[in-house]
């Protein structure tokens, strides 16, 4: 299922200016799709006094409502006073679940929000193994451990080693 997430967002803006929450008018209507993003659905960007919603990949496969509540919980971050999880984030919150039924809070599981564990899977792309414990490493990304696992150790002590 794809949702058209910039016409979510807008109708989720107007749930929001009808209870009286000073969203932002300084957002873009656009709203980004983060292919990369797998343990956040989404995110709010401030450049200056402009705003930037960001969705994660994995919500094209969640359902309407999960998008929905996931871009008020971002569009509030627009709001003056709510970029962080405070108390002013927290009312207003609370008013779009009263208004209308979501469960806007700080942090969903991926159950919560209605999807598998199959659609929110890392690829993994590289494993490192401690040759003491046993302890496997798995990473998507190049990044140095993966590059020289030797410069590094395991929190038992022992040696790294690139298998995959």
């Amino acid at each position: 299922m794809m949702n058209d997430f910039d016409r979510l967002m807008q109708e989720v803006r107007t749930e929001m200016k009808r209870l009286k929450i000073p969203v932002s008018p300084n957002i873009d209507p656009v709203v980004r799709v983060n292919r990369r993003a797998k343990t956040r659905f989404g995110m709010c960007i401030r450049v200056k006094d402009r705003f930037t919603i960001e969705l994660s990949e994995v919500l094209l496969e969640a359902p309407e409502r999960s998008c929905r509540q996931t871009l008020a919980h971002e569009l509030i971050h627009t709001c003056r006073g709510c970029q962080n999880h405070g108390k002013t984030f927290i009312r207003y919150a609370e008013k779009m679940n009263r208004a209308y039924g979501y469960d806007i809070k700080r942090c969903h599981s991926p159950e919560e929000m209605g999807l598998t564990a199959e659609s929110i899977a890392k690829k993994v792309n590289y494993i490192v193994r401690c040759t003491k414990c046993g302890t496997e490493i798995q990473r998507t990304r190049y990044s140095s451990v993966i590059a020289d696992p030797s410069r590094y150790r395991c929190r038992c002590g022992g040696q790294l080693r690139r298998i995959k």
